[in-house]
Order: C-alpha cells, then structure tokens, then sequence
C-alpha cells in the first residue's frame, strides 16, 4: 500500500533521476572514447535503461533510453559535439539503441510490476493468516474487536472500529466515538446488512467507510475504517482484503458467541442437576416425620367441638398442602433424573379416557372443595393407549390449578382425531395474567407462577409436572385464556398421540360356534 500511495511521487524523481544516470554514463565513458569502441559504450548505456526500469519503471526508462541515444550521437559520434552523422551506418545504431533500450525497458518494468504485485498479495496473505491466528486465540468478543481493529487499521493506515452486539443483539456503539464517526450510519449497515459510506452507492459523502460483518448465521456487528487514502477502497484488490478481513471477524465474534452459549448451557444444566439432587434428597427427609404428623393431626379430629378441633383441623389442612408440596418435589425430581438418563419409564396400557378423567376427579376432590366440575366427553371415545396413573396426575394438578386460580364451573371436554387426543381443563376466572401474552409457555416452567405475588399456597410446580408428564408420552401441553364473549376464562389442552386401539378378541361363544363342523 506504501508502493500504492507512493506512485504518483515518484514519476518526476524517476525522469530526474534518468537524465542524471545519462550523464553519469556520459562522464564516465569520455574518457575511455579512445579505449573503448562504440558497441562497447552503447552497452553502457543499456546498462543504465535496465537501472532505471528496475528502479523507476517504464516511463523513465524510455526517456532514458531516448536521452542516451541524444547523448551517444552529439558525445561520441563523428562529428563529436554535434547531432550531425557523417556515416549514415550510426542511423541504424540509433535505431536498434532506442528499440533495444525502450524494449529493455519495458521488460524490465513488467517484471518489476508483477513483483510488486506478488509482494503486495503476500503482504496481504500475511495480515490475513496473522489475524486468523490470533483471532483463533481469542475467547471474548472485546478481544476479537481488539485484534480485528489493529489487523484493519495496521493494513489501511487510518483508524478503524469493530462494533459488536450485544445479548439483545443491539450494537454497540463506542462511548467516545473518533472524529467523523457516525454512529447512525454504522446503525443502518448493520440492520440492512450492506455497506455503507465512504466509497459506496449509499451516504458516499461520509469519510468512514462501514461493513456489516456477515457471519454465517447472522450480521454480528459492523466494522467502521476511515482509510489513510480513501482511493484505497476503490482498488478491487484491497476492497477484497477488506472484505475478507471483514469475513474473518465475523466469524471468530460468532465462535466467542457459541463459546458463551455453550458455558451459559453447562453451568445450568449442572445446576439443574445440582437442585434436582437437593429437592430430592430434602424431600425424602420430609416426607417421613411429615407422614408422621398428618396421622397425629388426623387423631386429633375427633376431640369434641371447640378451639382445639378447629386447629386439628387446620393442623391437617396444612399438613396435606405441605404433603401435596412434598410430593410434588418428589415427582419433578423424579421426571427430571429419568430425562436425564435418557427416557421416563412408562407403563403403557390401552385406557378409557372416561375412566382416567373420573379418577381425576375423585383424587383432586379434597383440593376442589365443593367446587362443580362438569364433563363434556363423546360416548364414543375409543381406547387410548397412555400410562393411566401418570395421566391421571396431570389432569389432578389442572384442576387444583383451576380451582386455586379459576373460578366455577370447570368444564373437562375431550375429543379425538385421527393422530391425536385432546383433553381440555378449563375454568371461568379471569384468565392468564396479561403480562404473560404471548409467552404463556413460561407458565409450565418450574417454579413459575401466574402471579408472582399471591397469597394462594404453591411454588410453581404442577404445571411443570404436567409439562414433563406429556413431554414422556410424545404429547404436547399449553395454555390459553377463553375471550369473554365466550365466557373468560384459562384453559389448558393436553394433546397426546393416539393410534388406532387393537381389534377386540371375539366372544368365547362365537370361538366354539366358529369352531363346529358345519
């Protein structure tokens, strides 16, 4: 890039210097005139078209080589001191001189330009394996907008700017951006994704030049130069360099991304693996003496009417919430070391959904209250093959959840289709909270509530437990709120897979009637 810069400053020093080494060559073969023939001393001043087209190129050269031909005539040819020619011979001297010094010459400069040209290429190999090799070290996004920064700036002369983005997939921007940095300009080829400024179609009066850095996957940030000489960026050769300097950027800042997401996982999936461990091992140690006071707290029910029965009865009350409690930490543990280990063990059977539904009901009774529960299920629901207790704990935890959450009545309907069952819980309340439209999927996250401030008993855990239960049968489970032109309300579909239930052996009857001669 120096050579580049440099060009145009060195053509009149190269004529200068031309003319100089014709007279040098001059000086010294005057006074061998009587010692050395004229071939001799054109050879001379080739010699000296070869020195300057090595040095200078071909314009000089071909001046030279003109010049010496000038000066071989008037210094060497008779009559000396004088462009006249007594011998008509020198006339073809002259002319193969000036044919062989310009074809010299411009040999000479092809092979100095095509050097060049390979010097400037390995130049530019070596920038670019320099900064591949140190961005291949590098494990943080600061680090990678360092050395990208130095590779571009150390290659273009002028200063430049690597500006990544953040968590939010935002740039960011420098907080003392340099002179002539326009951070709106920056913004606009990031989010389009083209670049933009200096010596480009868009806002080409800018002096910084910015590229969107493309990684595979998506534009990880802009890089932003302000050459040393902004002809530079018109040069296809450097435009590509730019580019591809660019390209390696852009991917190491998507490697260091990856390389965080990948910690962040393996920090929370031993975490996970860490709490998982706690609650069960804590649950298990509760759950004995917790037995113990639920029996006691039962025999206290039968004192006699007063202060005393009242608190047995809320002693019990509360010694089944926290046994609900218990058990539920128990399960998610449970769910989640058998995810964990590759698969859940389920003990598939062919059920009725009618019968599983019923025993939902009766199990999740204390919890309701007296709460009305209606059902909306087709006579004509076929056999569906899923494990029948595991199932049954779903549709528990969704009606205590709506008659904690809800309001009466709740309608459990059901219905099938070719591939699928469908089994809805739905309430009458007020619905999802607003703040989770359109996530209500974080509902079924563990230890997440609809209300985080609420005076209703529970961590957060049954939804989660039917969102594991379903997720180990291949069946999917979300939530919705019910427009209020229908009545209001939160509803929550569980969809398993279904196929199509075995045939019926026959009756023992038609088997011998079948079996008789006829």
């Amino acid at each position: 890039e120096e050579d580049i810069a440099a060009a145009p400053r060195a053509r009149w020093p190269g004529y200068a210097w031309a003319a100089a080494a014709s007279v040098l060559i001059t000086l010294l073969a005057m006074p061998l005139l009587h010692v050395l023939e004229g071939a001799n001393i054109v050879m001379l001043y080739l010699l000296g078209v070869v020195g300057v087209a090595l040095r200078f190129g071909r314009g000089p050269a071909a001046f030279g080589a003109l010049l010496n031909v000038a000066a071989f005539d008037f210094f060497f040819v008779d009559p000396r001191l004088s462009f006249s020619v007594s011998d008509w011979q020198y006339l073809v001297t002259f002319a193969v001189m000036s044919a062989v010094g310009l074809v010299i010459g411009q040999l000479t400069a092809g092979l100095r330009f095509a050097a060049g040209v390979s010097a400037s290429r390995e130049r530019r190999a070596r920038s670019l394996f320099e900064l591949t090799r140190d961005l291949s070290a590098a494990l943080q996004a600061e680090q990678v907008a360092s050395l990208g920064a130095a590779a571009v700036q150390g290659h273009f002369g002028g200063p430049a700017l690597v500006l990544p983005t953040d968590e939010g997939d935002r740039l960011l921007l420098p907080a003392a951006p340099p002179p002539g940095f326009d951070a709106g300009v920056a913004d606009w080829a990031f989010r389009h994704g083209q670049p933009a400024g200096l010596a480009t179609a868009t806002l080409s009066a800018q002096s910084w030049h910015y590229v969107p850095l493309k990684a595979p996957m998506r534009v990880r940030g802009v890089l932003a130069l302000q050459p040393a000489h902004a002809r530079w960026l018109h040069i296809p050769e450097q435009s590509q360099q730019l580019d591809t300097l660019a390209r390696q950027i852009a991917i190491a800042l998507e490697r260091v991304h990856y390389v965080d997401v990948a910690q962040r996982a393996v920090v929370e999936i031993e975490s996970e693996r860490l709490r998982n461990a706690l609650l069960g091992a804590i649950s298990h140690d509760v759950r004995t003496p917790l037995t113990a006071l639920i029996a006691l707290a039962e025999s206290l029910r039968e004192l006699p009417e007063g202060p005393q029965a009242r608190a047995a009865r809320a002693i019990v009350a509360q010694a089944h919430e926290l046994n609900a409690l218990v058990g539920n930490l128990l399960d998610m543990a449970r769910l989640e070391s058998g995810a964990a280990g590759g698969a859940v063990n389920l003990r598939r059977e062919w059920q009725s959904v009618e019968e599983t539904v019923g025993a939902a009901i009766r199990a999740a009774r204390t919890a309701l209250g007296g709460v009305a529960v209606q059902t909306r299920l087709p006579p004509d629901l076929p056999l569906v093959e899923f494990d029948a207790v595991l199932i049954e704990r779903v549709l528990v935890n969704l009606l205590e959840n709506a008659a904690k959450y809800g309001a009466p009545p709740i309608v459990v309907s059901a219905r099938v289709t070719d591939s699928t069952l469908e089994i809805a819980v739905r309430d009458h309340g007020p619905g999802l909270p607003a703040r989770l439209k359109g996530r209500e999927h974080q509902l079924f996250d563990k230890f997440t509530r609809g209300q985080a401030e609420s005076a209703t008993p529970g961590v957060g855990l049954g939804l989660a437990i039917c969102k594991a239960i379903v997720g180990a049968h291949g069946g999917d489970i979300h939530a919705a709120s019910v427009d209020a032109a229908e009545g209001g309300g939160a509803e929550f579909t569980v969809t398993l897979p279904r196929r199509a239930p075995p045939p019926e052996p026959p009756l023992a009857d038609e088997s011998a009637e079948s079996a008789s001669p006829p």
